[in-house]
């Protein structure tokens, strides 16, 4: 007695059109698109630290160009105090953009992570739903055939 694969497992549409795969397929979608998103929302972040690492750069150079002022105008050059006071709010303002920018990574940083962490949590029981889950009907039993069992005749014969 041969034994089609087919009886086995039956035909190879019934398996791809059914209805518990196809959900798995759509739930593994819809994980690929929120992991998507959530690449943007990292490389937003990362966007944000560029900005937080230039405007410390930005800073050490004002305070450097602030120190050469007041080094210049000790020594008794001719310095302005407007030119002093200029490069003092300028300190004043990129320190405050420096905070925004910190505040905003923080932040940034907390919503991701959260977020993150309330996507596995959805995923993990959308996924573990279906596998824990008691099978709505039981297999039917198979009669396996092992080749010792089958006859090979020559076709010669």
């Amino acid at each position: 007695m041969a034994i089609k694969l087919s009886d086995l497992f039956g035909s190879m549409d019934e398996a791809f059109n059914n209805p518990k795969l196809e959900e798995m397929f759509n739930k593994t979608k819809d994980v690929a698109e929120n992991m998507s998103k959530k690449s943007a929302e990292r490389l937003e972040i990362s966007r944000k630290k560029v900005e937080l690492l230039d405007a410390k750069a930005k800073l050490a150079k004002l305070y450097e160009k602030f120190g050469k002022l007041n080094y210049a105008k000790y020594i008794g050059d001719e310095i302005s105090e407007d030119e002093i006071k200029d490069c003092a709010n300028a300190i004043a303002d990129n320190k405050e953009k420096i905070e925004l920018y910190t505040v905003e990574i923080e932040k940034a940083r907390a919503e991701f992570n959260e977020s993150m962490a309330n996507m596995a949590k959805k995923t993990k029981e959308a996924f573990s739903t279906d596998f824990n889950a008691k099978p709505e009907a039981e297999a039917e039993a198979v009669e396996v055939v092992e080749a010792k069992d089958v006859e090979i005749k020559d076709s010669d014969e």
